[in-house]
């Protein structure tokens, strides 16, 4: 019987493939009624969906894995109500959503499978939606069984007067009120504890990319404080707004609340430009930096072209560790053997950066940074092949500072699917345990500290494969695969460099062209790198 569910679905996808076609074709024939109820139709579809799922999530939730005595991986259950440990992992994995979505929809499917249980019927019949499933399990967290049990009761009767649940009837307020008003009578005093340990555990800042070159800001704090810190923020705002009338309310407010933030505050900028070790056209064994910086105690300006002839080499360059101030910069143009002054087309000499859980920020903004004398700039030499840092390697297990930013410059970000945890604050993993794997590179990924975990938990797969993508096996049989930030294909493809100077590469490369040499690259924000110089785009 269970095997009869992915043919189910397949029918119930062909019928909504037919709605679809048929609403593409005739909804601009129908009035407003007609197009309402057949939207409420989907709608009941689609909630029904929703109940199936959790049905089958309560208890693929409860699903694990350990290693048995004789080193077989054997399966687990966890207890009714409670989710397994790497179980959200499998899940995020196989629905391609993110951590946070698989945990919290485990964590309500294992209560509706317990305690909860009732409550799926409504969402069964369409009448309800999962999210107000959900506010109902928020709303009985931490209540005791009995307590809990006396909500679902309540909110599944009528209201006084008509034959409607109230949970079909109340909105989001009235229905979290409704259950307030159960916990009062079930369970005193359950207001004080909960917001007590609310504010001791779970208040918090987050960051989310927002609408391109921008950033979501989301706290959760003491209500009292917030209060406070929302009257600041507001008048702030209309100080602003009285010295500049065209400034809009919402831009005043994010203003606002930088201020207020910033105060007293001294926050220090690194920035790593990525440089390209160029071939000119002219002798392919001709090497040269390009957008070299001036670095402490020398005198050469920024993207000095080295003479002819002359070979520069990772071996004899400085490390990518040093440090200098960036100001005049240019770029080099091998194929004509000049300086570019850069700064007088107006155009930024460097290229945006994306920083994991905080979006991109334009590359103009980052030469604003870059040239501010009191920022920290280091360099990384890029290999034009690869697009990544030049190689650096060791002989030992713990690597060494040049081969941690080699992967962080290469990675950015936490490689396990859908994690975006900055590679800065991870874990580097050896793909083949060391000492049978080197400590280089290539045998390296950034890993979070659970994703960690979850590579050496039993019946999970991880490969890191030698063009930098890394694959992931779930013990589901999900299969999915990342790519590095800084991904490079086999052979770079050729630019120009005034194009370089904007954007990086994509599109298939053209051994025809000869590589040209690029400006460098660069990242922004707490130890964030910028993409390879001359790395194109993953492929896809």
């Amino acid at each position: 019987m269970f095997d009869e569910i992915e043919g189910l679905c397949d029918k119930v996808v062909s019928g909504m493939q037919v709605t679809t076609m048929t609403a593409a074709t005739l909804a601009p024939s129908q009035d407003v009624a007609m197009l309402t109820a057949a939207a409420v139709a989907v709608e009941r579809v689609r909630r029904s969906a929703d109940a199936a799922q959790l049905a089958i999530l309560a208890e693929l939730a409860r699903r694990g894995f350990e290693t048995g005595p004789d080193g077989s991986t054997l399966e687990t259950r966890a207890p009714a109500g409670e989710v397994a440990e790497l179980a959200c992992d499998t899940i995020a994995l196989a629905l391609g959503c993110s951590d946070h979505d698989a945990r919290t929809r485990s964590r309500l499917a294992v209560r509706l499978g317990d305690d909860l249980d009732p409550l799926i019927r409504p969402l069964m019949d369409g009448a309800v939606t999962e999210r107000t499933l959900r506010l109902v399990a928020d709303e009985t967290q931490d209540a005791s069984r009995d307590a809990a049990a006396a909500v679902v009761a309540h909110v599944l009767a009528p209201m006084r007067g008509t034959d409607v649940p109230r949970i079909e009837a109340l909105d989001r307020h009235d229905l979290a009120q409704a259950c307030r008003r159960v916990l009062d009578r079930t369970d005193p005093g359950w207001r004080e504890s909960r917001a007590e340990v609310n504010r001791r555990e779970r208040t918090d800042v987050r960051t989310y990319p927002g609408p391109l070159g921008t950033t979501e800001l989301v706290a959760c704090l003491p209500s009292e404080t917030a209060h406070v810190l929302m009257a600041g923020v507001c008048e702030i705002a209309r100080e602003r707004q009285r010295k500049d009338p065209d400034l809009r309310v919402g831009p005043a407010r994010a203003l606002a609340l930088a201020d207020l933030a910033l105060r007293g505050v001294e926050v220090s900028t690194h920035i790593t430009l990525g440089l390209a070790l160029v071939r000119g056209p002219s002798d392919p064994g001709e090497a040269e930096v390009a957008g070299d910086v001036k670095t402490a105690g020398e005198t050469r300006t920024a993207g000095e072209m080295r003479t002819a002839g002359e070979t520069r080499t990772a071996g004899d360059d400085r490390t990518a560790g040093e440090t200098g101030t960036a100001s005049g910069a240019r770029a080099v143009s091998a194929a004509e053997g000049r300086l570019i002054d850069v700064g007088a087309t107006g155009k930024p000499w460097v290229g945006g950066v994306e920083i994991p859980r905080i979006g991109w920020v334009p590359g103009s903004v980052v030469q604003q940074v870059v040239e501010r004398l009191d920022s920290r700039v280091t360099r990384a030499l890029l290999d034009p092949e690869t697009g990544t840092v030049l190689e650096t390697s060791t002989t030992g297990y713990v690597p060494p500072p040049s081969v941690r930013r080699l992967v962080e410059l290469r990675d950015t970000r936490c490689r396990m699917w859908g994690c975006d945890r900055p590679a800065v604050a991870c874990d580097l993993d050896h793909a083949t345990a060391w000492p049978g794997g080197p400590t280089c590179g290539a045998n390296l990924s950034a890993l979070c500290r659970h994703h960690h975990r979850v590579k050496h938990a039993p019946a999970w797969s991880y490969v890191l494969h030698a063009d930098g993508s890394a694959e992931w096996v779930s013990p589901g049989g999900t299969q999915r695969l990342t790519w590095p930030t800084a991904y490079a294909p086999a052979e770079a493809p050729a630019q120009a460099p005034a194009e370089a100077a904007s954007h990086e590469t994509t599109g298939a490369p053209d051994p025809s062209t000869p590589t040209q040499p690029t400006t460098p690259d660069a990242g922004a924000g707490h130890e964030a790198v910028g993409h390879g110089a001359v790395s194109t785009a993953p492929p896809f």
